[in-house]
């Protein structure tokens, strides 16, 4: 038990590691924000949603090749976690 506590403290102090979580946090906080503005977004033009959407369809594509990244390098993978 100890060796993977370890394990896991060696992999969560890799800058690559910290800087996926703190991606996943501001994702997920603009998400938040997104649905709590949901109805003056829904009033702006369609340009400025236009562009919404392409930023943060780049950065949900970034999140992503950084899973790709952390499985590829630590063998970490959130779908193993959750079907473990």
């Amino acid at each position: 038990m100890l060796k993977s506590f370890e394990y896991i403290m060696n992999v969560l102090a890799n800058p690559s590691v910290l800087a996926h979580m703190i991606n996943g946090f501001l994702l997920m906080l603009t998400g938040f924000l997104v649905v709590w503005n949901f109805r003056s977004l829904r009033k702006s033009n369609p340009y400025r949603l236009v562009l919404l959407v392409s930023i943060l369809s780049v950065a949900v594509g970034i999140h992503a090749i950084s899973h790709l990244g952390l499985e590829s390098a630590y063998g970490l993978s959130p779908a193993k976690l959750i079907h473990a």
